[in-house]
């Protein structure tokens, strides 16, 4: 299939796909004699990853590795170490999403904090707010320079 075929099949945009190949995320892929690139089925699936693995908040050098342990040649060169879908491909994933997930927690965490933080300031606000004024003396107001009447 060509680009726009995968594009469209994955949900990204052209640029997107392009964009995967410049960062490494995809292998070069082959091409027409007119110079059209060519996809397979499994560059399709490895799009499809890639966007699900960015909507759970992976930067791209995350990806990669993951995408390293079974498809992608290593940063050196090396090929992939595991066979896709092998107990020690899933074992190797499972750990770095383990570490994902914790990350996860502990920012959500840090929001729910800083959150309950702001509620209790906006709280205070509306306790003011709802409080009776404050009656102004007569001594007050004299004291006050001219101006600020």
């Amino acid at each position: 299939m060509r680009i726009g075929e995968l594009a469209k099949r994955a949900g990204v945009s052209v640029q997107a796909v392009r964009f995967y190949e410049r960062r490494r995320l995809l292998c070069t892929p082959r091409r027409t004699a007119a110079g059209y690139r060519i996809y397979t089925d499994s560059d399709l699936e490895i799009v499809i990853v890639i966007k699900k693995m960015q909507h759970f908040g992976f930067k791209l050098a995350e990806i990669r590795r993951v995408l390293q342990l079974w498809i992608l040649p290593s940063d050196t060169g090396a090929t992939s170490p595991y066979h896709k879908g092998s107990r020690e491909c899933l074992r190797e994933a499972l750990k770095l999403g383990k570490k994902k997930l914790k990350a996860m927690d502990e920012q959500i965490r840090s929001s729910i904090q800083i959150r309950d933080e702001l509620e209790d300031i906006l709280s205070q606000f509306r306790a003011r707010l709802n409080a009776p004024p404050k009656p102004v003396r007569a001594a007050e107001v004299q004291a006050r320079p001219a101006q600020a009447r």
